[in-house]
């Protein structure tokens, strides 16, 4: 393969989230973020970023053996369930992969965590590119997703730790 047929580009830290943030900004249809953990910081970031609330956001996340998700996880997912119109949510146990699919057209791929540290503070990589270059990526990510096991609005009600997040959470609320 010549390098005019890849299109990668390789992140380092404090790359990331501004090339996610403009890549979010054009997205059309879906979004999939799958990932152990996240915070309130990265779901304001994705929320800020987006066009519409109308987009598809379906979040894969991670359930240890003891049936357990981490909290500021579960408030992270509940700040985007009351902004979001069309969001799902599901858990896998063992999950560790973090990856990021727009439209189904560009992927993130790589060692950064959906949380504020692992975006400004960890020594990170993460690698993107159009998905033609990696088409087996959404077949297992769909994957992944089938053997998930979906989350519940009782599930996440109760959970509203939004730190480090700043800014008020209600500014998203649908009209």
């Amino acid at each position: 393969m010549t390098e005019d047929n890849v299109d990668l580009k390789l992140l380092g830290q404090d790359q990331l989230l501004p090339w996610l943030q403009h890549d979010i900004s054009q997205v059309t249809q879906s979004i999939m973020i799958v990932g152990p953990w996240l915070d309130a910081y990265f779901v304001a970031k994705v929320l800020d970023s987006m066009q519409t609330t109308k987009i598809g956001v379906r979040f894969l996340v991670r359930i240890d053996g003891d049936e357990l998700i981490d909290t500021k996880t579960l408030s992270a997912l509940n700040l985007a369930r009351e902004n979001l119109e069309n969001f799902q949510a599901r858990t896998l146990p063992y999950l560790h992969s973090k990856v990021i699919l727009l439209d189904q057209a560009i992927f993130y791929l790589g060692s950064a965590n959906w949380y504020w540290y692992s975006l400004h503070k960890s020594l990170e990589t993460t690698i993107t590119g159009k998905i033609d270059i990696l088409p087996g990526l959404t077949t297992e990510m769909d994957r992944y997703w089938e053997k998930a096991t979906p989350l519940t609005r009782e599930d996440l009600k109760n959970y509203h730790d939004l730190e480090p997040h700043q800014r008020d959470p209600y500014r998203y609320r649908l009209k």
